[in-house]
């Protein structure tokens, strides 16, 4: 699957919470996490064309470099849903 981070970077833009999925660089490991852009003044900042995004991880509260081409899944949560 070919994701772009224009995509990405518009969902987490708009969606308080976006379940992202992505492979570790290092390892085998796959991390599951809740990120958002939203209100955090970020995605102006991050180009389109690039291969990682910076996005904030929701339950850690810290910012998360994922690459791009890593995600697995990703799929915005509805506000109010758990």
């Amino acid at each position: 699957m070919s994701i772009q981070a224009g995509v990405i970077l518009k969902i987490l833009s708009i969606s308080k919470r976006v379940h992202i999925e992505f492979q570790s660089l290092t390892s085998n490991k796959v991390h599951k996490g809740i990120y958002t852009l939203k209100d955090k003044g970020m995605v102006k900042n991050q180009s389109i064309n690039s291969d990682t995004i910076v996005a904030w991880d929701v339950e850690n509260k810290t910012w998360q470099d994922i690459r791009v081409s890593t995600i697995t899944h990703f799929m915005g949560v509805p506000d109010g849903d758990s």
